[in-house]
């Protein structure tokens, strides 16, 4: 166990010094660049670009910069090189220059593309561990409902799905809701007192907590020093005051509500009685806790883009919409597959045959505007290219009818607009 420690804090070091430098790439350009003159001073002081060397050592020292940094650097660095070459030599050598040039922008393509291949298989990978982590809330938000079903059924009127339907009920803005939601857990957990706190932006630092909902004797700040809290924001997940190395707090319980890995909002209990503070009770409050906030991070991402309004399908469009987030940050693209159907019996059974053909993470939704159904099927992360073989799978699933019985067109999230047209205007 020691050892698998050890290998991880050096993986983790390695990959925090690689980003170091790149965010230092050009101050890491001037000084590569200053040292390759220097020893070229050393060695002739009148060669010190060494360019009448067996080899073009600056070809090779321009490349890897190239190929590390990309075409900034690479550019930066001839240039350098141009301006000593320009002052320190009798005669400016365009052959070297052009030919180093060239090869500079070859390697720079190089790189750009590499690089783009692996911001989408990083973008990608964190994608489907996003939605790996929800399938498996929802799996155990399920099983621990039906276990307090079977456990509580008489004593205890409030199971864990009633409360994520009360959830769901909550209405207002967000602080309205954050207060009402805290209500609702001190009522149903016997909570004495307790608070929330969020941010705006998900991606802030954890500093950026504040408090928006409290009960009447709690604190009214975060006390970012308290052990407990902590401890918490650095693990990311829920800690307990009979946690080991925890000798003191003002807090019984930290539970934080995590998106993409970021903390959101914390739930902060400071008094609760101690019949009620068990192990059950708390991991309830904890996935509660998360799902809140998911549906208020779904509300508002729903709420900010008024397009597709005509599909009321809200899982469908909050998925859509996520994916979207990922396109104008990383440029990675998604392919939607949209059916048109003026017949809705054709419609309803297409629909059905389409749910069984989907891979695990496809989604689509059924709708109907002004008497014409649309079937949309959202590939994540798929190519344009996975549109042909899905219809073909789905004619040889529908063998009783051809593709001229219905309309199909796919789109990629650069269309976004044209794809809210197609399904309003019909």
């Amino acid at each position: 166990m020691k050892v698998e420690q050890k290998r991880r804090g050096k993986d983790f070091s390695l990959s925090e010094f690689v980003k170091k430098l790149h965010y230092y790439a050009y101050l890491e350009t001037v000084l590569l660049i200053s040292v390759y003159l220097i020893i070229g001073y050393l060695l002739n002081p009148n060669d010190i670009c060494i360019l009448n060397g067996k080899f073009s050592y600056i070809l090779i020292l321009l490349s890897i910069i190239t190929l590390f940094h990309g075409f900034e650097s690479g550019m930066l660095g001839i240039g350098i090189i141009a301006v000593v070459m320009w002052y320190f030599y009798p005669t400016f050598n365009y052959v070297q220059f052009l030919s180093t040039l060239i090869m500079i922008l070859i390697l720079s393509e190089f790189h750009y593309y590499w690089t783009k291949k692996i911001r989408e298989a990083e973008a990608g990978s964190e994608y489907r561990d996003i939605k790996l982590n929800e399938l498996s809330r929802a799996f155990y938000t399920l099983k621990i409902s039906h276990d307090q079903l079977e456990k509580n059924y008489v004593t205890k009127p409030m199971s864990l799905r009633n409360s994520i339907l009360h959830i769901k009920e909550i209405e207002g803005d967000d602080k309205q809701k954050i207060t009402d939601f805290l209500q609702f857990l001190e009522k149903s957990f016997n909570i004495n007192s307790s608070a929330i706190a969020s941010k705006d932006d998900p991606r802030a630092d954890d500093n950026r907590l504040a408090i928006v909902a409290r009960s009447d004797d709690a604190l009214d700040y975060i006390d970012f020093q308290d052990q407990l809290v902590q401890k918490s924001l650095e693990l990311k997940k829920p800690i307990f005051v009979s946690d080991d190395n925890i000798k003191q707090s003002k807090y019984v319980a930290i539970i934080p509500a995590l998106q993409q890995e970021n903390i959101v909002g914390l739930l902060l209990i400071e008094k609760m009685p101690f019949m009620s503070f068990n192990k059950e009770n708390l991991t309830s409050i904890a996935i509660l806790t998360e799902y809140f906030f998911n549906e208020i991070r779904k509300d508002d991402m729903l709420a900010k883009d008024k397009r597709l309004q005509v599909i009321m399908d809200e899982e469908y469009k909050y998925e859509y919409f996520r994916l979207y987030e990922l396109y104008k940050i990383n440029q990675i693209d998604s392919t939607t597959l949209v059916i048109k159907i003026d017949n809705e019996l054709l419609a309803v059974r297409m629909f059905e045959t389409i749910k069984k053909l989907l891979r695990s993470l496809d989604i689509s939704t059924l709708t109907q505007h002004e008497g014409v159904y649309f079937i949309s099927i959202l590939f994540p992360l798929g190519h344009i290219s996975v549109t042909t073989g899905f219809l073909n799978r789905l004619l040889s699933n529908m063998s009783d009818i051809t593709e001229d019985q219905f309309d199909h067109i796919t789109f990629g999230y650069g269309q976004i607009d044209l794809y809210d047209k197609y399904i309003h205007n019909g």
